[in-house]
């Protein structure tokens, strides 16, 4: 009996390697580092719904950096340097000015869920958006989104007063206007580049979500976030395939990847969350809750620059933008209608699948 179990196991095993061996691998670069949740949630949850949706014919294998940065990744994915990563749409405003209308926006919508949903139903069906990604090689699977930024700081910011030549990282132009009109200077860079840029002293803070003291070990650079809740960064379409991997794939395999790329998002989202929490838990940082005339004058920048949106976007070439900017407020009040905070990551990936990628003929779409 033994030796037949034995047996059984071994020919399993060997069934096992034989369909890893024979499965087509996506060569993904999350760009961000181990520590980052695309590295840790969102990618690992999407290769493994994907090899169960494809039966084991596609599986997927990540760097988490060093082959591509995210400052080279339209490129890289437009060449076949890598299959799958991240696009941030704001660090190439200049090739992406329609797709990159919805960081113009980040003031609205509740939650990382809703905007994340409610930013990729935009992109999918955003014909202009399709064509610049389209015309980069590229194929748009999902956008994330941060959770809501604050301030981190290596000094403590409570008043108006202490953002003054406070130089402040920024990784979109809203950010940078915020930064510039509450008395800071705005610094443009790469996430990947904060902790050493921090710990010299190149910048005194970075506008970012709490997750990034885990995801780029800020902790040791970092010791307060002003608690402002000034929006997320919902710029990075972060299920981003290489044209060229699209081709290699049949329409069943495509929807598969499509779909478990919503399974990945909404784990990556809680991923983020979990972050978030392990930092207030662990009290890596002290969180400073500011004066009420910091809040005050977020209150009137947000209404101000959402009221000038549709001219901004405009000077970046982005026709009839306020009817664009109209149709991304219905789709947040959609959204904010399907989500509660009780929705887990699998009834989101669902939704999302119900919602938006129901309704794609994957013949055509990426074409």
């Amino acid at each position: 009996m033994k030796t037949r179990i034995a047996a059984t196991v071994v020919a399993c095993s060997i069934s096992a390697l034989a369909v890893a061996a024979s499965a087509d691998t996506i060569r993904a670069t999350s760009a961000f580092g181990p520590n980052h949740a695309i590295a840790r949630d969102f990618y690992p949850t999407m290769f493994t719904k994907l090899e169960e949706l494809t039966d084991g014919r596609w599986t997927g294998q990540d760097t988490p950096s060093g082959l591509v940065a995210p400052n080279e990744m339209s490129t890289g994915l437009r060449d076949g340097v890598t299959d799958f990563g991240p696009l941030l749409m704001p660090y190439f405003i200049a090739e992406y000015p329609e797709s990159a209308l919805v960081s113009e926006l980040s003031m609205l919508g509740s939650s990382p869920q809703v905007v994340s949903s409610a930013v990729t139903e935009y992109l999918v069906g955003c014909e202009p958006c399709q064509a610049e990604f389209s015309r980069n090689g590229q194929v748009y699977l999902g956008s994330d989104t941060t959770p809501l930024y604050q301030l981190l700081t290596t000094r403590p910011v409570r008043a108006l007063d202490d953002f003054k030549g406070l130089k402040v990282r920024s990784g979109s132009p809203f950010y940078a206007a915020y930064i510039e009109a509450m008395g800071g200077v705005a610094v443009q860079m790469q996430s990947s580049e904060l902790f050493e840029s921090l710990s010299q002293g190149v910048i005194d803070a970075t506008f970012s979500s709490p997750h990034e003291i885990i995801a780029n070990r800020l902790g040791d650079v970092i010791d307060y976030v002003t608690v402002i809740d000034q929006g997320v960064f919902n710029g990075a379409a972060v299920m981003t395939a290489s044209r060229l991997l699209w081709d290699r794939m049949d329409t069943a395999d495509r929807q598969a990847l499509a779909v478990a790329a919503q399974y990945g998002l909404a784990e990556g989202l809680a991923g983020f969350d979990r972050q978030v929490a392990e930092v207030r838990d662990q009290n890596m940082v002290e969180f400073i809750t500011p004066d009420p005339e910091v809040i005050e004058a977020r209150d009137k920048f947000n209404a101000e620059r959402l009221a000038g949106a549709a001219e901004v976007l405009a000077s970046r070439g982005v026709t009839d933008a306020q009817a664009k900017v109209d149709r991304y407020k219905e789709l947040i009040e959609k959204w904010e209608g399907l989500v509660t905070p009780e929705t887990t990551p699998d009834e989101l990936a669902a939704l999302r699948d119900r919602e938006i990628w129901s309704k794609v003929d994957y013949a055509t779409y990426g074409q």
